[in-house]
C-alpha cells in the first residue's frame, strides 16, 4: 500500500528536525573535545556525549509543539504580548523538565553530583539558546509560508484579472463577427438570390454554432479554426461570385497546434473587405498557414489596396478586428509572438502572426 503525501512529508519533517539536532549535538561534542584538547584537560567522558545527544533528542520532540507555537502565537502582530506570555510559560516548562532529566539522568549513570545553583543557572542557559534557536526557526518557516501565500494569492488574482480581459476581448469578437456575416446575408437578399440566402443562412447557423460554443476556452486546436474560416469564405463565395477568389494553404502537420480562439477570423474578414473593395475587377484571399523552427506562423494576403501603412506604424494599424487580435496576443504570449501588416508588390496588403508552437497538453 503506498503512503499518503502528507504522511512522507510528515515523515520528511521529523527526520530533518532529528537530524539538525543531532547536528547540533555532535558540534557541542566537539567543541568539548577541541577545548579539552587545547587546555591539556581529560577529554569528555561517555557521559558528556551521552547527555548532550539525548538532550538535542529531547528538543527535537519539543520542536513541532514549539513551531505549532510560532503559529497560533506569533510574536509579530496586535497579539504579541499573548505570545511572548505563551512562549515565555512553555519555556519555563520546558526548563523544568531539563533540570529534572539532567537530575535523574546524573543519578541513573552514578555521575558525581554537581552543585545545584551551577546546574539549575547552566540549564537555564542551555535551555535559553535552544529554545531561541527553535523559535527563530518557527518564525522563519511562519513567514516563508506567508510570503508562498501572498505570492499564490497575487498570481491567483493576476490569473484571474488576465481570463476576465481575454474573455472580454474575445467576447467583443463576437458582434463584430455576426455583423459583418449578416451584413453579407442581407447583400444576398438584396440581389433577390434566394438560393444563395437560404445556404448562407444554413451556413451561418454552422458558424454560430461554431462560434458560441466554449466561451471559455482561450485557445482551441488549429483545426477547429480553419473549419470556421473555410465556412465564413463559403459564404464570403456565394456573396461575390466571381469577383473573389480564395485559397487556404494548411500544413498537415500544424493542424493540432494550439491557436486563440477566433484568431483567424478577424485577419480573413479584413483581407475579404479590402480584396473586394474595388467595385471592379476581381479579389484575392490567400491563407498560409505552416511551422517555421518553434513558431507557428499565419499569413492573410489580399489583392486589394488595403490599409497598411509604410514604415513603423504597420504594426499598429487595422480596425477593431486586428486590434482585438493585437491585445489578446499580448496578454497570452507577451513578447513571445508577432503581429504584422505590410503592403506587397501589387498594392495589396498581408497580414502575419506569429506565435508559439504548442500542442495540447503542452501549455504551460
Amino acid at each position: 500500500m503506498r503512503s499518503s503525501p502528507v504522511v512522507i512529508s510528515r515523515w520528511r519533517a521529523a527526520a530533518l528536525i532529528f537530524g539538525a539536532w543531532t547536528l547540533v549535538g555532535c558540534v557541542a561534542v566537539a567543541g568539548g573535545v577541541a577545548a579539552a584538547l587545547s587546555t591539556g584537560r581529560p577529554l569528555p567522558s561517555t557521559f558528556f556525549f551521552f547527555s548532550n545527544i539525548l538532550g538535542m533528542w529531547l528538543w527535537a520532540l519539543y520542536t513541532p509543539l514549539i513551531f505549532t507555537l510560532c503559529e497560533r502565537y506569533p510574536l509579530d502582530g496586535p497579539e504579541w504580548r499573548r505570545g511572548v506570555g505563551v512562549h515565555a510559560a512553555l519555556f519555563l516548562v520546558l526548563w523544568g523538565l531539563e533540570f529534572a532529566f539532567g537530575s535523574v539522568l546524573d543519578l541513573f549513570v552514578q555521575h558525581p553530583q554537581r552543585p545545584v545553583l551551577h546546574y539549575f543557572f547552566s540549564a537555564l542557559i542551555y535551555c535559553l539558546f535552544c529554545y531561541l534557536g527553535a523559535l527563530a526557526v518557527g518564525h522563519a518557516l511562519r513567514f516563508h509560508r506567508l510570503y508562498l501565500e501572498r505570492v499564490v494569492r497575487t498570481s491567483e488574482l493576476e490569473s484571474q484579472l488576465l481570463r476576465s480581459q481575454l474573455l472580454a476581448l474575445q467576447m467583443q469578437l463576437r458582434p463584430h463577427f455576426l455583423f459583418n456575416a449578416l451584413h453579407t446575408v442581407s447583400g444576398l437578399v438584396r440581389t433577390d438570390d434566394k438560393a444563395g440566402a437560404l445556404r448562407v443562412v444554413a451556413d451561418l447557423a454552422d458558424l454560430l454554432r461554431a462560434v458560441l460554443r466554449g466561451d471559455a476556452n482561450q485557445q482551441v486546436p488549429l483545426r477547429q479554426e480553419v473549419e470556421l474560416v473555410e465556412r465564413y469564405l463559403g459564404i464570403e463565395q456565394l456573396r461575390f461570385q466571381e469577383r473573389l477568389h480564395t485559397q487556404l494553404r494548411v500544413d498537415p502537420d500544424v493542424l493540432e497546434a494550439l491557436v486563440p480562439q477566433l484568431l483567424l477570423q478577424p485577419l480573413v474578414e479584413n483581407a475579404v473587405r479590402h480584396g473586394t473593395r474595388a467595385l471592379e475587377g476581381e479579389g484575392r484571399v490567400s491563407v498560409h498557414i505552416r511551422r517555421e523552427a518553434e513558431m507557428l506562423c499565419l499569413s492573410v494576403e489580399d489583392s486589394g489596396a488595403g490599409n497598411a501603412p509604410d514604415g513603423p506604424a504597420a504594426t499598429e494599424s487595422g480596425g477593431i478586428g486586428l486590434a482585438n487580435t493585437r491585445a489578446r496576443l499580448r496578454h497570452l504570449y507577451g513578447e513571445r509572438h508577432r503581429l504584422s501588416l505590410r503592403k506587397t508588390e501589387d498594392g495589396g496588403t498581408v497580414a502575419e502572426v506569429a506565435i508559439p508552437f504548442l500542442r495540447a497538453g503542452t501549455v504551460s
